[in-house]
């Protein structure tokens, strides 16, 4: 009896323990934050040859290709990701070794509400790596990404949110270039969905890379949902990426890569009639007239429709990371 005493007590006991509150402990699954943006001594200073306004520097830097990557193989590999509640910001890198780029970007709150998608498909994820910036509400949020091609497809995958001061000046960078830049008007489809306009953008040959942000800010302030085609000759797609974004408070801001001549971006609306919404495409990264690579004293013009643009260069490739 006296056993059986001792038996009951010592379950009771550890029973109890499992319930008892435990310190907290961090997710390893969690965004980390960046380091502080610091333009002063010691950090990075703009070119002035190029822009003597903070806001083009932060433009020059809010898509960095030096944050810690992770490795993701093919056949449909999960990875998810603990967003910071108080972030409104995060951009993140995508590339391969040289193989196709295939992969599903999404942002979730809670287990069945997705604010944001984008399937991405590259023929070659080292020449055609992608890079983007996605703006959201405050809150919990998770951001996943999986791998869509074969097991002979892996790729890296990396992700970054910027501190508050930084999310300001990024947030500022993306207004100020869809403010500037020429827009077209994207129009929906027929009430059953689809047919939507088609937007024809065509890159000079010596842009490196191209940004493109879509908003419905101005017209209707609904969702964004369209493929956005990369071709290079005669309906030879290289890159194609499927959207579905918030649209009104939240614009998808991404940098294309479009090395070399003969490159056309194209933009169908798949959304219904009443769900337009604006595209800006502009010149990002440039080659100089002399085709030694980037110029930082002689910053390039293009007309890419209905405005003019100054090409931005890579000369702040090693700057400090935000």
């Amino acid at each position: 009896m006296k056993f059986c005493t001792l038996f009951i007590t010592a379950m009771m006991a550890s029973s109890s323990s499992a319930f008892a509150p435990v310190g907290k402990v961090s997710s390893s699954t969690a965004l980390k934050q960046s380091i502080d943006y610091n333009p002063g001594p010691g950090g990075f200073a703009p070119n002035s040859a190029l822009s003597n306004d903070p806001v083009d520097a932060t433009l020059m830097n809010m898509f960095p290709t030096d944050i810690p990557m992770r490795k993701m193989q093919g056949g449909g590999t999960v990875r998810t990701w603990d967003i910071p509640p108080e972030a409104e910001r995060l951009s993140y890198y995508i590339r391969t070794n040289g193989r196709p780029l295939k992969a599903m970007v999404e942002l979730w709150v809670g287990p069945i509400r997705r604010i944001h998608a984008v399937n991405i498909e590259c023929e070659d994820g080292d020449e055609s790596p992608f890079r983007a910036m996605l703006k959201f509400k405050p809150g919990t949020k998770t951001l996943k990404i999986s791998t869509t091609g074969s097991h002979e497809f892996p790729l890296e995958f990396g992700a970054e949110v910027p501190n508050a001061n930084r999310m300001a000046d990024t947030w500022a960078a993306t207004q100020k270039v869809f403010d500037a830049g020429p827009k077209v008007t994207v129009q929906g489809g027929s009430t059953e969905g689809g047919g939507g306009s088609v937007r024809y953008f065509n890159i000079p040959d010596d842009v490196e890379t191209t940004q493109m942000i879509l908003w419905s800010r101005d017209i209707g302030k609904r969702t964004v949902k369209c493929k956005i085609e990369v071709l290079q000759g005669p309906n030879s797609v290289r890159q194609l990426y499927d959207l579905h974004c918030g649209g009104s408070t939240q614009p998808y801001h991404a940098i294309i890569p479009t090395p070399g001549p003969g490159w056309t971006i194209r933009v169908i609306a798949t959304n219904y009639m009443e769900f337009p919404f604006e595209a800006v495409v502009t010149p990002y990264e440039s080659y100089s007239d002399n085709g030694q690579g980037y110029n930082a004293n002689n910053p390039q013009s293009y007309d890419l429709g209905s405005g003019d643009w100054h090409g931005d260069d890579r000369t702040t490739a090693g700057a400090q990371r935000w």
